[in-house]
């Protein structure tokens, strides 16, 4: 029996055509795929055969518009590249995976606009919950959100307005920590460095910043928000910057290890004693944190910790059972550059 490997319209190999390979009708088909044992073993084997001639694959999209409830899980960040992203995707994964749901991963490239154009599409599948980060949301998103009725997580950092589900660390209380901790030491004159981040972030960073500097009776003027992005090149680009201001700077928090590390190499390029001459302290507890030199005092963010405790609460409001979670808080990680 000669039979059309493809559909003129769309080009997918159909249930029709499997059932026409093999003599049966797209109902059995259908069982044979989603109940086998409902089916005999020999018109299962008869129909597996036919599956994997024409390598047929089920159209998720319509098996989701078709039932009552989906097991797909949309997730939408800013940028894949984006602090902890992947380590908190995997934690999801962790908890959502083995309990059948899937999540679609897509990246907004920092744009609003792209967000919602991406959530305008996704939400016309039948989601079964939306994932975000904890960032700025553009101004439709809430109300399609609300309206779809669906679990919105989202996830990061504690926010005071949240969508509906929100599971992270206060970035408040961490740069409050980190910057008590130097002043604490004894450090008089600390400078902070900041560079181009999402607007929530940034102003999370510097009201712990002016918290702690304001609790110890320390101006909090010595303030550098680069343009660019946080890295290695950006942190030794405005160390001349803060020297030039602020010749008496004796400590320096950074926003990321990254600048931090960049801070420390342009330091030791220019025969500055870390931390002799200047404290230097990154935030996020990255890789390269524990293997400069000296290695760096930083907050530690427990990213995968977050997409675990993520992923329970949102299965957990999925299947319609209690879970209570203990708060996630950030953690100072003391090391030798202060």
């Amino acid at each position: 029996m000669s039979v059309n490997r493809k559909r003129r319209g769309t080009g997918r190999v159909t249930l029709s055509d499997v059932a026409n390979l093999a003599g049966v009708g797209t109902m059995t088909v259908s069982r044979a795929l989603r109940t086998p044992d409902q089916v005999s073993d020999k018109l299962r084997e008869k129909i597996e055969a036919a599956v994997n001639e024409l390598g047929y694959l089920p159209n998720l999209a319509a098996s989701a518009l078709a039932s009552a409830s989906s097991r797909t899980i949309a997730m939408v960040v800013p940028g894949l590249a984006e602090a902890g992203c992947s380590t908190m995707f995997a934690g999801l994964q962790q908890i959502l995976q083995p309990a059948g749901y899937q999540i679609m991963l897509t990246e907004s490239h920092h744009r609003l606009e792209n967000e919602e154009a991406l959530l305008e599409t996704l939400l016309s599948w039948n989601l079964a919950a939306v994932i975000l980060l904890s960032v700025e949301h553009g101004p439709n998103l809430r109300q399609w959100l609300s309206s779809a009725r669906i679990p919105v997580m989202e996830i990061g950092s504690i926010r005071t307005d949240p969508l509906d589900m929100n599971i992270g660390i206060d970035n408040v209380e961490g740069m409050f920590q980190l910057t008590c901790l130097l002043a604490e030491r004894g450090y008089q004159n600390i400078g902070l460095l900041c560079a181009s981040q999402e607007q929530r972030l940034f102003q999370q960073h510097l009201r712990g910043w002016h918290k702690a500097m304001l609790r110890h009776h320390m101006s909090p003027h010595r303030v550098i928000n680069a343009a660019t992005p946080a890295s290695f090149s950006a942190g030794a680009r405005q160390l001349p910057e803060f020297i030039l201001n602020w010749p008496e700077l004796d400590a320096l928090v950074c926003v990321s290890d990254e600048l931090a590390c960049g801070v420390m190499y342009e330091c030791q390029r220019r025969r500055i004693k870390v931390p002799d001459d200047l404290a230097v302290v990154g935030y996020g507890n990255s890789d390269v944190s524990q293997v400069c030199q000296p290695p760096l005092t930083t907050v530690t963010i427990p990213h995968l910790q977050i997409g675990i405790n993520a992923g329970k609460a949102l299965l957990a409001r999925l299947e319609e059972e209690p879970w209570e979670g203990k708060p996630l808080a950030p953690r100072l990680c003391l090391r030798d550059s202060c």
